[in-house]
């Protein structure tokens, strides 16, 4: 009985997720319309601490000072958004990204599109992954106490 009062506590005390409640902008403009589940990925390119052993099992650990990464936006081709970033073209020039979660807030003061996505034709809805190539992706933590 008791187990079961503490489950439910537990359970009470996760908040209620809405996708609604997140905001991404690319060069200060809300980014609308996304391909479904997945609005966007962050991945970092590089540990943030590596740890090398020598041969004799002495460790010796190094801070990465790396924060370069990507970011990937799922866009529905329908999508202004998408309308915009084709007219970027694979370029040079820097964009922003930002993204706000009930959670967290990442961004990106130099992002650039180094590749045109690859694109699917097909009966579903028509999407596009639009990968961002950034110098640095900052990560904060964006939960109200």
């Amino acid at each position: 009985m008791a187990e079961n009062l503490a489950n439910q506590a537990l359970e009470d005390d996760e908040p209620l997720f809405d996708a609604a409640d997140v905001a991404v902008f690319l060069d200060g403009k809300l980014v609308k319309y996304f391909n479904g589940n997945d609005m966007v990925s962050v991945s970092w390119t590089t540990d943030n601490v590596t740890l090398d052993i020598d041969a004799q099992g002495a460790g010796t650990a190094v801070r990465n000072h790396d924060g370069r990464g990507t970011i990937t936006m799922h866009l529905n081709r329908a999508s202004d958004t998408w309308q915009d970033i084709m007219g970027y073209g694979v370029s040079t020039g820097y964009h922003k990204i930002d993204i706000s979660t009930p959670y967290e807030h990442v961004y990106a003061g130099k992002a650039l599109l180094t590749k045109n996505p690859d694109i699917n034709v097909g009966g579903t809805a028509q999407t596009v992954d639009c990968a961002f190539s950034c110098v640095n992706i900052a990560l904060e933590g964006n939960k109200n106490k």
